[in-house]
């Protein structure tokens, strides 16, 4: 929120009424960043069962099945636990191994074009099936997970996506039981070489279809509204009032009319956040993010190994077999923008990773894509005073494009910015069930 004219002091100087005061302008700005202006979900043309609930219900049940994965002990709820906002609170993220990154929350998802913080995956359909072959998470191959899929869950597959030959069906299982996948290691290769292309057309249309269950569920999830959400609902309200300006009626805070309203700091740190933060310039709308792609020079763990970011995520979209254009989109082609209009190339993908949301953020440390921040603070500290993105000449293809200037924040901005992200935190809902709060219920194994 731009501060409003005639108001552009340094936030702790505002006196109470100052900082409770805001202009119809202002409130109209912020309004866009609630919940309540949370459009509906995007149309999903790759996933004819996007919105079927039976495909929900199956989603959820794979979703936070263990039984699944190689070792039984992994799913996709190792990962994105609910009770941590679905992430894990890890600095990298385990399943079987180590994975590369750290795992990035599943809440608005469903509102971004683009999966995993380097954007490789078009879709939540198509993510979904990337962690079940990947050896550091569930570490199966693509035939085993069919397998697995089908004997776990046969009924309530074909009730989503037809019945599937009854006459066939055990003799394609029965060549599917060894570890088979084209992205696996060598002996998993040259099994999915030896099957049929009838076959592996078969197992990649179940495969996918896991997938779009996975995504039903995940469209499911909603936001509870936070601390942030009801204040402002209050400031529209009023303003809609015939008020023109919200006055504070108190010393120590807003009126008794605002409930669950935000304390003094909390408003401070919003004016910075909106104002000389510039954080809105990119975490904006009702999830307070833009879903784009920037490099903010977070510190790399290993200057060997540098984040190539979006330069290296576009590279595997276009491998990619599963992706709105591929044969097993529900799409047709001409709705896939994203893709047809995909941008390949540029210094500003280099290193770029997508604009986390900030929902919830106080409840989902380590920060960035290596847990490279443990708390707020830390993240706060580094916006202002960025240190340049690591240029190895030898690595890089380009030397990478920097989008952030230091903020000179004071001391008391910063605390009064990390009170503020704070208010964006919303309750646990625990008579959702499709957050599923309770795991212990829904895996084939209990």
């Amino acid at each position: 929120m731009p501060a409003s004219k005639g108001q552009e002091r340094e936030p702790g100087q505002n006196g109470p009424l100052e900082t409770y005061h805001f202009t119809g302008a202002d409130i109209e700005f912020l309004a866009q960043f609630s919940l309540s202006r949370l459009k509906p979900l995007p149309a999903a043309p790759g996933n004819r069962v996007a919105d079927n609930i039976k495909a929900a219900q199956l989603g959820k049940k794979l979703f936070f099945d263990e039984s699944l994965s190689r070792n039984n002990q992994v799913s996709c709820r190792s990962c994105h636990q609910p009770d941590l906002y679905f992430t894990d609170g890890k600095k990298i993220s385990q399943g079987a191994g180590l994975t590369f990154r750290s795992s990035p929350t599943l809440l608005g998802a469903a509102f971004s074009p683009w999966q995993f913080w380097d954007g490789r995956k078009d879709s939540l359909w198509s993510q979904a099936l990337g962690p079940i072959e990947d050896a550091n998470e569930f570490n199966t191959s693509r035939g085993e997970y069919v397998v697995a899929l089908l004997k776990g869950y046969l009924a309530e597959y074909q009730q989503v996506f037809g019945p599937l030959d009854e006459n066939t069906l055990a003799d394609k299982l029965a060549q599917l039981a060894l570890p088979a996948s084209p992205l696996g290691d060598e002996a998993q290769m040259k099994r999915w070489q030896a099957l049929s292309s009838k076959l592996q057309t078969w197992v990649n249309r179940v495969f996918s279809n896991a997938g779009k269950a996975m995504m039903a569920y995940q469209r499911r999830l909603q936001l509870p509204r936070a601390r942030f959400d009801h204040f402002i609902d209050a400031l529209v309200r009023e303003n809609r009032q015939k008020s023109t300006a919200y006055t504070a009626r108190s010393k120590d805070g807003p009126g008794n009319s605002m409930p669950q309203s935000l304390t003094a700091a909390e408003i401070r740190g919003l004016r910075v956040f909106m104002g000389k933060g510039n954080c809105a310039s990119c975490h904006n709308g009702p999830l307070f993010t833009n879903y784009e792609f920037h490099n903010i020079g977070a510190p790399e763990p290993l200057e060997n190994t540098v984040e190539l970011g979006r330069y290296l995520g576009v590279k595997l979209l276009a491998q990619d077999e599963f992706t709105c254009l591929s044969d097993f989109s529900d799409a047709d082609s001409r709705a896939c923008d994203e893709m047809r209009f995909l941008k390949v190339s540029g210094p500003e993908l280099v290193g770029a990773l997508k604009t986390p949301t900030l929902r919830n953020i106080a409840k989902t440390a380590p920060y960035m894509q290596f847990g490279q921040f443990a708390n707020l603070k830390e993240v706060i500290a580094h916006y202002n005073q960025p240190s340049p993105p690591v240029y190895n000449r030898q690595l890089h293809p380009s030397r990478p494009h920097f989008d952030i200037l230091p903020l000179k924040l004071t001391d008391q901005e910063i605390a009064e910015l990390q009170a503020f992200l704070h208010t964006l935190t919303s309750p646990l809902p625990q008579e959702d069930p499709w957050w599923g709060l309770e795991p212990q219920r829904l895996t084939r194994a209990h």
